[in-house]
């Protein structure tokens, strides 16, 4: 299996962590703050995970150019998607 190292600051390296490893085939792109996975138990075709590279708690610790960088990213999987 091919993965893909994402995540960075790792609070805690011997907790393991859901997302530090993404399956290269999920993979849909990324930006120097966030990235895109396919969901592994999608509730649609083409549902996917944006996810932040530094590791929080949830959405509310992001910082404010992480929410816009994620946002950016969410359009331009939103553009891949409405092309296939």
């Amino acid at each position: 299996m091919n993965l893909i190292k994402l995540h960075q600051d790792m609070k805690d390296p011997n907790k393991p962590c859901l997302f530090c490893t993404v399956k290269a085939d999920d993979f849909m792109d990324e930006n120097e703050f966030a990235y895109a996975v396919l969901d592994s138990y999608p509730i649609s075709k083409y549902h996917c995970l944006i996810i932040s590279k530094r590791h929080v708690k949830d959405y509310f610790e992001l910082t404010e150019k992480e929410v816009i960088e994620c946002n950016e990213l969410i359009k331009k999987i939103k553009n891949k998607i409405e092309k296939n």
